[in-house]
Protein backbone atom coordinates (compact mmCIF):
# COMPACT_ATOMS: atom_id res chain seq x y z
CA UNK A 1 0.00 0.00 0.00
CA UNK A 2 2.69 2.08 1.40
CA UNK A 3 4.97 1.10 -2.08
CA UNK A 4 1.53 2.20 -4.53
CA UNK A 5 1.23 5.57 -2.42
CA UNK A 6 4.70 6.65 -3.24
CA UNK A 7 4.52 5.76 -6.92
CA UNK A 8 1.57 7.81 -7.01
CA UNK A 9 3.42 10.90 -5.55
CA UNK A 10 6.41 10.53 -7.43
CA UNK A 11 4.09 10.65 -10.29
CA UNK A 12 2.58 13.91 -9.20
CA UNK A 13 5.34 15.10 -8.70
CA UNK A 14 6.85 14.92 -11.97
CA UNK A 15 3.53 15.73 -13.82
CA UNK A 16 4.17 19.06 -12.21
CA UNK A 17 7.74 20.09 -12.78
CA UNK A 18 6.87 19.09 -16.56
CA UNK A 19 4.28 21.71 -16.25
CA UNK A 20 6.78 24.32 -14.37
CA UNK A 21 9.74 23.38 -17.30
CA UNK A 22 6.66 23.86 -19.97
CA UNK A 23 5.68 27.35 -18.70
CA UNK A 24 8.72 28.53 -17.72
CA UNK A 25 10.34 27.57 -21.84
CA UNK A 26 7.12 29.63 -23.24
CA UNK A 27 7.66 32.67 -21.03
CA UNK A 28 11.60 32.65 -22.10
CA UNK A 29 10.57 31.85 -25.74
CA UNK A 30 8.19 35.44 -25.95
CA UNK A 31 11.15 37.30 -23.80
CA UNK A 32 13.57 36.21 -26.41
CA UNK A 33 11.13 36.78 -29.01
CA UNK A 34 10.86 40.52 -27.88
CA UNK A 35 14.75 40.52 -27.22
CA UNK A 36 15.35 39.54 -31.00
CA UNK A 37 13.40 42.61 -32.27
CA UNK A 38 15.44 44.79 -30.14
CA UNK A 39 19.13 43.31 -30.78
CA UNK A 40 18.73 43.22 -34.58
CA UNK A 41 18.18 47.22 -35.23
CA UNK A 42 20.78 49.86 -34.08
CA UNK A 43 19.52 51.41 -31.11
CA UNK A 44 19.87 54.89 -30.07
CA UNK A 45 18.98 55.91 -26.18
CA UNK A 46 16.81 58.60 -25.92
CA UNK A 47 18.52 60.09 -23.30
CA UNK A 48 21.29 61.18 -25.68
CA UNK A 49 19.24 63.47 -27.75
CA UNK A 50 19.81 65.92 -24.88
CA UNK A 51 17.65 69.23 -24.16
CA UNK A 52 16.99 72.83 -25.75
CA UNK A 53 19.42 74.36 -27.77
CA UNK A 54 20.64 70.37 -28.63
CA UNK A 55 17.48 69.77 -30.88
CA UNK A 56 19.79 70.04 -33.58
CA UNK A 57 22.39 67.74 -32.75
CA UNK A 58 20.06 65.36 -31.92
CA UNK A 59 18.46 65.80 -35.26
CA UNK A 60 21.90 64.75 -37.02
CA UNK A 61 21.92 61.71 -34.71
CA UNK A 62 18.93 60.87 -35.93
CA UNK A 63 19.74 61.17 -40.50
CA UNK A 64 23.32 60.05 -39.90
CA UNK A 65 21.83 56.09 -39.49
CA UNK A 66 21.69 54.22 -42.54
CA UNK A 67 18.47 53.27 -44.04
CA UNK A 68 15.85 51.17 -42.79
CA UNK A 69 14.44 51.22 -38.74
CA UNK A 70 16.43 52.82 -36.59
CA UNK A 71 15.25 51.77 -32.38
CA UNK A 72 14.59 54.86 -30.42
CA UNK A 73 14.75 53.18 -26.65
CA UNK A 74 14.55 53.95 -23.23
CA UNK A 75 15.21 52.07 -19.95
CA UNK A 76 11.82 51.18 -18.22
CA UNK A 77 8.57 49.25 -18.43
CA UNK A 78 6.26 50.90 -21.84
CA UNK A 79 3.48 49.20 -23.81
CA UNK A 80 5.45 46.46 -25.71
CA UNK A 81 2.62 45.50 -28.03
CA UNK A 82 2.45 48.37 -30.02
CA UNK A 83 4.94 48.67 -32.87
CA UNK A 84 5.32 52.67 -33.61
CA UNK A 85 7.40 53.67 -36.98
CA UNK A 86 7.96 57.05 -37.63
CA UNK A 87 9.03 58.39 -41.06
CA UNK A 88 10.62 61.47 -42.15
CA UNK A 89 10.74 64.17 -45.01
CA UNK A 90 12.12 65.21 -48.08
CA UNK A 91 15.86 66.24 -47.35
CA UNK A 92 14.95 66.15 -43.24
CA UNK A 93 17.34 67.56 -40.82
CA UNK A 94 15.55 64.86 -38.28
CA UNK A 95 15.17 67.98 -35.26
CA UNK A 96 11.52 67.80 -36.10
CA UNK A 97 10.91 64.34 -34.67
CA UNK A 98 13.20 65.13 -31.63
CA UNK A 99 10.31 66.14 -28.83
CA UNK A 100 7.65 63.63 -30.10
CA UNK A 101 10.05 61.22 -30.00
CA UNK A 102 10.99 61.99 -26.65
CA UNK A 103 7.28 61.98 -25.56
CA UNK A 104 6.53 58.58 -27.27
CA UNK A 105 8.72 56.45 -25.91
CA UNK A 106 7.29 57.53 -22.51
CA UNK A 107 4.29 55.67 -23.76
CA UNK A 108 5.60 52.92 -26.37
CA UNK A 109 8.32 50.38 -25.63
CA UNK A 110 8.53 49.71 -29.82
CA UNK A 111 9.33 52.77 -31.19
CA UNK A 112 11.31 53.18 -34.22
CA UNK A 113 12.65 55.63 -37.09
CA UNK A 114 12.67 54.46 -40.68
CA UNK A 115 15.82 56.25 -42.53
CA UNK A 116 15.48 56.22 -46.45
CA UNK A 117 16.93 57.98 -49.13
CA UNK A 118 14.95 60.56 -50.63
CA UNK A 119 15.54 60.76 -53.87
CA UNK A 120 13.94 57.65 -54.34
CA UNK A 121 10.08 57.35 -55.39
CA UNK A 122 7.55 57.29 -52.63
CA UNK A 123 6.21 54.11 -54.19
CA UNK A 124 9.17 51.96 -54.16
CA UNK A 125 10.22 53.84 -50.12
CA UNK A 126 6.78 52.18 -49.54
CA UNK A 127 7.52 49.00 -50.15
CA UNK A 128 10.95 48.96 -48.12
CA UNK A 129 8.62 50.65 -45.54
CA UNK A 130 6.49 47.48 -45.30
CA UNK A 131 8.75 45.03 -45.67
CA UNK A 132 10.47 46.42 -42.87
CA UNK A 133 7.45 46.51 -40.62
CA UNK A 134 5.98 42.91 -41.70
CA UNK A 135 9.50 41.48 -40.60
CA UNK A 136 9.56 43.31 -37.10
CA UNK A 137 5.37 42.38 -36.55
CA UNK A 138 6.58 38.71 -37.42
CA UNK A 139 9.66 38.66 -34.92
CA UNK A 140 7.74 40.66 -32.18
CA UNK A 141 4.01 39.67 -32.80
CA UNK A 142 2.87 43.10 -32.35
CA UNK A 143 -0.83 43.11 -32.17
CA UNK A 144 -1.66 46.86 -33.37
CA UNK A 145 1.19 48.92 -35.80
CA UNK A 146 1.21 52.70 -35.52
CA UNK A 147 2.72 54.98 -39.00
CA UNK A 148 3.32 58.55 -38.56
CA UNK A 149 4.67 60.16 -41.85
CA UNK A 150 5.65 63.52 -42.18
CA UNK A 151 5.71 65.78 -45.50
CA UNK A 152 7.33 63.32 -48.12
CA UNK A 153 6.83 60.48 -45.87
CA UNK A 154 3.58 61.51 -45.39
CA UNK A 155 2.95 60.00 -49.18
CA UNK A 156 5.25 57.04 -48.64
CA UNK A 157 3.14 56.38 -45.58
CA UNK A 158 -0.28 56.25 -47.59
CA UNK A 159 1.38 53.95 -50.05
CA UNK A 160 2.08 51.78 -47.68
CA UNK A 161 -1.37 51.16 -45.91
CA UNK A 162 -2.78 49.68 -48.97
CA UNK A 163 0.32 46.76 -48.90
CA UNK A 164 -0.48 46.58 -45.06
CA UNK A 165 -3.17 43.82 -46.07
CA UNK A 166 -6.13 43.31 -42.76
CA UNK A 167 -3.11 44.12 -40.24
CA UNK A 168 -4.62 46.14 -37.67
CA UNK A 169 -3.01 49.38 -38.50
CA UNK A 170 -3.26 53.31 -37.51
CA UNK A 171 -1.31 55.52 -40.12
CA UNK A 172 -1.21 59.20 -39.52
CA UNK A 173 -0.09 61.30 -42.31
CA UNK A 174 1.14 64.87 -41.42
CA UNK A 175 1.41 68.11 -43.47
CA UNK A 176 2.04 65.99 -46.49
CA UNK A 177 1.72 66.99 -50.49
CA UNK A 178 -0.45 63.61 -50.91
CA UNK A 179 -1.44 65.27 -54.78
CA UNK A 180 1.52 65.85 -55.95
CA UNK A 181 4.35 68.61 -56.03
CA UNK A 182 5.85 69.74 -58.80
CA UNK A 183 8.88 68.45 -59.58
CA UNK A 184 9.66 66.36 -57.15
CA UNK A 185 7.84 63.23 -58.65
CA UNK A 186 9.12 63.83 -62.42
CA UNK A 187 10.69 61.01 -62.37
CA UNK A 188 8.65 58.26 -61.13
CA UNK A 189 6.72 56.97 -63.80
CA UNK A 190 4.42 54.56 -61.76
CA UNK A 191 3.08 57.44 -59.87
CA UNK A 192 -0.35 58.43 -61.73
CA UNK A 193 -2.71 61.17 -61.73
CA UNK A 194 -6.59 61.95 -62.07
CA UNK A 195 -8.13 64.13 -64.66
CA UNK A 196 -7.73 66.79 -61.52
CA UNK A 197 -3.89 66.26 -62.07
CA UNK A 198 -3.96 65.02 -58.24
CA UNK A 199 -1.99 61.90 -57.75
CA UNK A 200 -4.29 58.39 -57.29
CA UNK A 201 -3.64 55.87 -54.50
CA UNK A 202 -4.18 52.23 -54.04
CA UNK A 203 -7.39 51.46 -51.24
CA UNK A 204 -6.72 49.81 -48.19
CA UNK A 205 -8.32 47.53 -46.28
CA UNK A 206 -10.81 49.00 -43.65
CA UNK A 207 -8.69 47.46 -41.04
CA UNK A 208 -5.90 49.97 -41.79
CA UNK A 209 -7.05 53.64 -40.64
CA UNK A 210 -5.39 56.72 -42.16
CA UNK A 211 -5.82 60.12 -40.59
CA UNK A 212 -4.50 62.80 -42.12
CA UNK A 213 -3.32 66.06 -40.44
CA UNK A 214 -3.19 69.66 -42.77
CA UNK A 215 -1.51 72.48 -41.92
CA UNK A 216 -2.34 76.25 -43.13
CA UNK A 217 -1.42 76.49 -46.78
CA UNK A 218 -0.36 79.91 -46.59
CA UNK A 219 1.77 80.07 -43.87
CA UNK A 220 3.25 76.28 -44.36
CA UNK A 221 6.85 77.01 -45.58
CA UNK A 222 7.11 74.09 -47.42
CA UNK A 223 3.72 74.80 -49.32
CA UNK A 224 3.10 78.35 -48.96
CA UNK A 225 4.15 79.83 -52.78
CA UNK A 226 2.17 76.97 -54.36
CA UNK A 227 -1.17 78.35 -56.01
CA UNK A 228 -2.68 74.95 -54.82
CA UNK A 229 -2.70 73.48 -51.76
CA UNK A 230 -1.11 70.28 -52.21
CA UNK A 231 -2.50 68.58 -49.19
CA UNK A 232 -6.16 68.57 -50.92
CA UNK A 233 -7.20 64.85 -52.10
CA UNK A 234 -10.39 63.02 -52.02
CA UNK A 235 -9.23 59.47 -50.65
CA UNK A 236 -11.05 57.76 -48.03
CA UNK A 237 -9.79 58.76 -44.87
CA UNK A 238 -11.04 57.95 -41.51
CA UNK A 239 -10.34 61.58 -40.36
CA UNK A 240 -9.16 64.62 -41.65
CA UNK A 241 -7.79 67.57 -39.22
CA UNK A 242 -7.16 71.07 -39.50
CA UNK A 243 -4.21 72.08 -37.49
CA UNK A 244 -4.04 75.46 -36.05
CA UNK A 245 -2.31 78.44 -37.27
CA UNK A 246 -0.19 78.52 -33.93
CA UNK A 247 1.01 76.25 -31.35
CA UNK A 248 2.13 77.43 -27.76
CA UNK A 249 1.63 81.41 -29.11
CA UNK A 250 3.99 80.73 -32.15
CA UNK A 251 3.62 79.83 -35.72
CA UNK A 252 2.63 76.17 -36.48
CA UNK A 253 3.93 75.43 -39.91
CA UNK A 254 5.40 72.52 -41.89
CA UNK A 255 7.89 70.97 -38.93
CA UNK A 256 6.43 72.21 -35.59
CA UNK A 257 3.25 70.02 -37.25
CA UNK A 258 4.92 66.50 -36.10
CA UNK A 259 5.47 67.76 -32.28
CA UNK A 260 2.05 68.97 -32.53
CA UNK A 261 0.22 65.67 -33.76
CA UNK A 262 2.67 63.07 -32.18
CA UNK A 263 2.19 64.96 -28.45
CA UNK A 264 -1.75 65.05 -29.24
CA UNK A 265 -1.80 61.06 -29.71
CA UNK A 266 -0.30 60.25 -26.25
CA UNK A 267 -2.49 63.09 -24.34
CA UNK A 268 0.24 66.10 -24.36
CA UNK A 269 -1.80 68.37 -26.26
CA UNK A 270 -0.58 71.19 -26.79
CA UNK A 271 -2.57 75.15 -26.46
CA UNK A 272 -2.77 77.65 -29.58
Amino acid sequence: MHFKINIYRQLVFLSILTLLVACAGTGSESASRKSDVKNQYIQIDVELFGEGTEIRNAGNLLMDNPEGLVQISKAGEANDSVLVVVVHGYESQGYEWITGLKNLVDHYGSVFFFRFDWTRCPDEIALDLVSEILAAQKTGGFGKIILFGHSYGGMVVTLAASQLGKQNAEIHVIAAPLSGFPKLLDNCENMKYDDNDKLNYPGWNPSVQVIQYKTVHAQDGAFRELARDPQDIDLPFYLVEELPPTMDGHRLGHNWSVTWVLDKHIGKPHRF
